[in-house]
């Protein structure tokens, strides 16, 4: 579901000002603009509408408080924006990764994981963290199994450009295979499109009918 924003789309300079804020807000604990497109292309994938106060309120890693947005008004406004930018991308045309990850996931086949890139898979990690409790709500223990390996698969992403011992053995040449690994964030993503595609009423049934999670079904 869209907020009511006066944009769709942020222009280049309030993609400046938001990269701005939020660079001082991931000072302290916060979340980068890489990282929040990651963390709502997460929260759009899942089939019930979050209160924009709790998903802002970890944007900006403060406890959500009622009738009191994290970031002053002007930057709530962007922050729909944005919302709803992601909203056409993941629900619409189907790109959970953000379209600006393209040329990062390119990098990936030399066995490189640009910060950008690993900013978005952390974001998108975060927000099944936070949404845990929630999809262990709607998903039978088949589906959650699946929903915490694709947000997993994103967090392990993100580790193989650390300093971690397996991420510098990727990054010599171990296993897994870069075609191997995009091809199984590819099917990762497309599982979690799936439930982008779902309405779920306040009983956790289906509104427009497409998967009944009750059921076991796969999301294709």
């Amino acid at each position: 579901m869209r907020h009511n924003s006066m944009n769709e789309k942020l222009t280049k300079s309030q993609e400046k000002k938001l990269t701005e804020v939020l660079d001082e807000a991931a000072q302290f604990g916060g979340m980068t603009l890489m990282q929040s497109r990651g963390y709502l292309a997460h929260i759009h994938c899942f089939p019930k509408t979050i209160d924009p106060g709790i998903w802002s309120a970890h944007i900006a890693n403060v406890k959500p408080e009622k009738e009191l947005w994290p970031f002053e008004n002007k930057i709530m406004e962007m922050l729909f924006t944005l919302y709803n930018q992601l909203h056409t991308e993941v629900v619409e045309k189907g790109q959970v990764i953000s379209p600006k990850c393209n040329a990062l996931l390119d990098e990936v086949k030399q066995r490189r994981i640009p910060q950008d890139l690993r900013h978005w898979c952390a974001g998108f990690m975060t927000g099944y963290m936070v949404l845990r409790e929630k999809w262990q709500e709607v998903c039978c223990p088949e589906q959650l199994e699946e929903v915490e390996s694709c947000s997993h698969m994103m967090g392990y992403l993100a580790t193989l450009g650390s300093e971690e011992e397996h991420a510098l053995a990727w990054r010599d040449g171990a296993e897994p295979a870069p075609e191997m690994l995009l091809e199984a964030i590819q099917e990762a993503m497309d599982y979690m499109h799936g439930w982008s595609q779902m309405e779920l009423d306040e009983d956790n049934q289906p509104v427009n009918a497409m998967v009944n999670p009750n059921e076991g079904n796969s999301l294709n």
